[in-house]
């Protein structure tokens, strides 16, 4: 079975509107709202791709209400851990001229909450299971939150993927993950420095594999592809060009065309191949739609995997 832990959820309020003009009233020509939140995210790709996953997440309050009502629509089957504080929600403008984007902190989880997260992955996770661990951590929870459920997650047999950044990356590193997916930009941060070359990237990255014990790196590079990085083989696959409406979840869609097909028992290049497919038809759709299993088997046949070493 797969699961995906979503720390810190939001909604995803989208407000279209022809401009912003200051000390005007602005009306609003559309709102859509959409379940967020990484992991989320990830279950809900998995879901449109045919696949079954249980999205564990902590929710509260009408906006958490509002969430579960949506994936009940999709379909995601989901296990939420209530909390009194309000879920928060996202605003984005969307705009003729670009897209304004406004994240919310979000309220502080207490620390008997944090427990039951624990709790509730102990009785559903069993040896042999995929837990995907994704996103930001609600306020006032340290980084090092994340390294004590990777940790307890690999001590119980499970295959863990992990996509963070910044400081909540470096403290889950520590827990040992099995792969983890970050951007280059995350992944820049994470070594600190600036790497451009091929061989730049892949040498690092087998030094953070070495490290941390890692099974690979999913490195995403936006317009320029993807690597898939081990200690046995480098694999690359190339973007393939589409019409684009929005970024927001190419990189969450990526992660789940990856986790599905291996966990069905793809081999690497396979599952790369699923990755670039379905983070490619992510852009293609508004908001955070997120991918349609209709754009990612078309795009299948684009894509091309080649291996560097």
């Amino acid at each position: 079975m797969i699961f995906t832990l979503t720390m810190n959820p939001c909604l995803d309020r989208y407000i279209y509107v022809n401009e912003l003009i200051v000390d005007d009233t602005i009306r609003a020509k559309k709102v859509v709202d959409y379940p967020a939140g990484k992991g989320i995210d990830v279950s809900r790709v998995i879901r449109e791709l045919g696949g079954v996953s249980i999205a564990i997440a902590l929710v509260g309050g009408a906006n958490g209400r509002r969430l579960e009502e949506m994936l009940d629509k999709e379909g995601v089957i989901y296990s939420s851990i209530r909390v009194p504080q309000e879920t928060r929600m996202n605003i984005i403008l969307e705009t003729s001229k670009g897209q304004y984007r406004i994240s919310m902190p979000g309220e502080k989880i207490g620390v008997k909450k944090l427990q039951v997260v624990l709790e509730v992955l102990n009785a559903l996770v069993r040896q042999g299971d995929v837990v995907v661990v994704s996103g930001s951590l609600p306020k006032g929870v340290a980084a090092e939150f994340y390294t004590g459920i990777i940790f307890t997650l690999k001590q119980w047999g499970a295959t863990v993927y992990f996509d963070a950044d910044g400081d909540k990356l470096k403290a889950g590193l520590i827990g040992q993950p099995d792969y983890i997916k970050p951007n280059l930009h995350e992944f820049q941060r994470l070594i600190g420095k600036n790497v451009s070359s091929r061989e730049e990237i892949i040498s690092e990255a087998r030094k953070v594999i070495e490290i941390h014990e890692l099974k690979a790196i999913l490195l995403t590079l936006g317009g320029e592809g993807a690597y898939f990085i081990s200690n046995e083989k480098v694999l690359y696959t190339k973007t393939i060009k589409v019409p684009v409406k929005s970024a927001v979840g190419a990189g969450d869609s990526f992660l789940a065309g990856f986790v599905l097909k291996k966990t069905e028992g793809a081999s690497d290049e396979e599952a790369l191949r699923w990755a670039n497919a379905s983070g490619t038809a992510a852009v293609m759709t508004p908001g955070t739609r997120l991918c349609r299993k209709s754009d990612v088997e078309k795009l299948l046949e684009k894509v091309e995997v080649e291996r560097i070493e």
